[in-house]
């Protein structure tokens, strides 16, 4: 019979030392306290230092010939790509532009350019649309990611133009735990 070749010495001590690395991640996590000491680790980052580790974005740029123009969505993608470092994706809808991002640390993200996007979409869409802008907390390969919703929505009845515009914000600034 022939002998099987068998992985070097090398390769073998990396799948048993990476077993081992499992079997004791897995029964440290079953220790009493762990999971609550994790819970408050979140609570403290979340609440009491209010930073996350990541950033993260989901805009929907609904398109028509009453809305903002392409060049203007084009301009808004632009700056979103320069406030994420480069780092999204951008998705053709039947009737809308999705732009979805990777999650991007705190070190790289800058607050104030995207908060001033999120504006500028605001006032794009002001005469047609409500702008629902929902922020998320959420976890990600052990990490907080901060994650931000924004999406125009279009009212199910027309606004009036006389009357104030204090109901014209109502779908904003919508904060979810």
């Amino acid at each position: 019979m022939r002998e099987r070749d068998g992985a070097d010495a090398v390769t073998l001590l990396r799948r048993y030392s990476s077993a081992a690395v499992d079997s004791a991640t897995d029964v440290a996590s079953r220790l009493p306290g762990t999971g609550t000491a994790r819970r408050l680790g979140r609570l403290w980052q979340r609440h009491v230092r209010e930073r996350p580790d990541q950033y993260r974005a989901s805009i929907t740029f609904p398109t028509a010939p009453n809305r903002p123009s392409v060049g203007e969505v084009h301009g808004w993608i632009e700056a979103l790509e320069h406030a994420f470092e480069g780092r999204l994706d951008v998705y053709a809808r039947h009737g809308s532009v999705a732009v979805e991002t990777d999650p991007v640390s705190a070190e790289l993200f800058d607050e104030a350019e995207f908060d001033a996007i999120c504006e500028r979409i605001e006032d794009g869409y002001s005469g047609s649309h409500s702008v629902a802008h929902l922020k998320k907390w959420r976890r990600n390969d052990g990490r907080l990611v901060r994650a931000h919703v924004i999406v125009p929505v279009k009212p199910l009845f027309p606004r009036d133009e006389t009357g104030d515009q204090a109901g014209a914000r109502a779908a904003t600034e919508i904060e979810a735990d």
